[in-house]
């Protein structure tokens, strides 16, 4: 086992071993059947295979190969003579359960990825994806590393995972007997496949449904720094504008390139003692010359203590920034002036996703289509050009 001897697979056959499968096994079994049951009233969409824990330990004993997540690791594995992909979580305040429960529901998607099945016999359930081979969001935009990532992160595929990305979201919001919130949309949660471009959203283990009839809902604060609505942050509201806020900092991300603390830096605060405050915690939770996982340093995917984390900076440095002035360099290499609306219109999108108030912003379905928009000048632009 070269990723996780010693953590949470067990070591041999013995009969202490497989009492100890049994009990993960009726645990997360009840959870997971209480999640399905929850979510889809006894109507399972995808029917999804169960591995044991030997198969799951001699699907991945060879592997090599891995992808780091924001809270776990994707190990490439071999399941009957087929490629998948196998992840382990790493942290227990995440309902997995939930997320099985939600992805088996959405693995028909193009843009989701697909579940095949999951193995309850670990203290924390191990989930079986489909073979991709893919690069997280996270990396793609940060690390820029590989042949095949400048094509990755032309203006056009930037503008297409954002229109699958919301797409995801709209069938969140829609197609689900009330909405479902994702509560942690951010780009380690997205992953390119590196063939063809297409973007695939997984972790919806921090997902929660709106009650029966209500537009929102209160509940503790969870998911990621930096990507909180603010209403959400400070009095635990929870409705769909929630995840059109978080949306909005990730179309940030695709046209800009910066992390959080890189905008913290360089916004111009009224308060510096709040900018202050900020600045000391990012830096003690992250290592000198890291500056590009800063972004997911403070990963608070569990309940947030909202006095500690600052006020919406993010919004302030979008609505005084010129679009030219901040919109990553690659792209207007690519494309120079002539794609300026569409950059001016893409951060007007952008302004209104991430506004204070939830009021303020679109839903998901506008976004969608104002992205689509976005797309077709685009198309309109190249043809023109050819």
């Amino acid at each position: 086992m070269p990723f996780f001897r010693g953590k949470n697979l067990f070591s041999s056959a013995s009969a202490e071993r497989r009492e100890k499968e049994k009990d993960c096994y009726l645990n997360n079994g009840s959870l997971v059947l209480e999640e399905f049951l929850a979510l889809c009233d006894g109507n399972c969409r995808i029917p999804i295979r169960y591995f044991t824990a030997i198969e799951i330990d001699n699907a991945i004993k060879h592997s090599k190969r891995k992808m780091d997540l924001a809270k776990g690791s994707m190990v490439m594995g071999s399941l009957d003579n087929r490629l998948v992909l196998v992840r382990f979580n790493t942290c227990t305040l995440n309902n997995i359960h939930r997320d099985i429960a939600v992805t088996a529901q959405m693995s028909h998607l193009k843009n989701v990825l697909r579940l095949v099945g999951c193995c309850l016999e670990f203290e924390e359930p191990v989930l079986v994806y489909e073979y991709v081979e893919a690069i997280s969001l996270f990396d793609l935009i940060y690390k820029k590393d590989g042949q095949n990532i400048k094509s990755l992160l032309s203006w056009g595929n930037r503008l297409r995972v954002a229109r699958e990305v919301a797409s995801t979201i709209v069938f969140l919001h829609t197609e689900f007997t009330t909405p479902i919130i994702h509560r942690n949309i951010k780009p380690h949660n997205v992953i390119i496949d590196q063939y063809s471009g297409v973007s695939k959203i997984l972790n919806f283990s921090l997902s929660i449904a709106l009650p029966p009839g209500e537009l929102e809902l209160v509940d503790d604060v969870r998911g990621t720094s930096g990507y909180i609505a603010p209403e959400y942050l400070q009095q635990g509201i929870i409705t769909q504008k929630t995840n059109v806020y978080s949306f909005g900092i990730l179309l940030f991300q695709l046209l800009t390139g910066k992390d959080m603390n890189s905008i913290s830096r360089r916004a111009d605060f009224t308060n510096s003692k709040e900018r202050i405050d900020f600045e000391e915690d990012a830096k003690s939770n992250t290592e000198e010359g890291s500056d590009m996982n800063s972004l997911d340093s403070v990963i608070l995917e569990e309940t947030i203590d909202s006095k500690n984390l600052p006020i919406n900076f993010v919004d302030r440095y979008i609505k005084e920034s010129n679009v030219m002035d901040i919109t990553d360099p690659t792209i207007l290499e690519e494309h120079g002036i002539e794609i300026q609306q569409q950059l001016k219109d893409y951060l007007d999108l952008v302004k209104k996703c991430t506004a204070d108030k939830g009021d303020d912003r679109p839903y998901i379905i506008h976004v969608a289509r104002e992205l689509g928009r976005i797309g077709k000048c685009l198309c309109a632009h190249t043809l023109g050009q050819n």
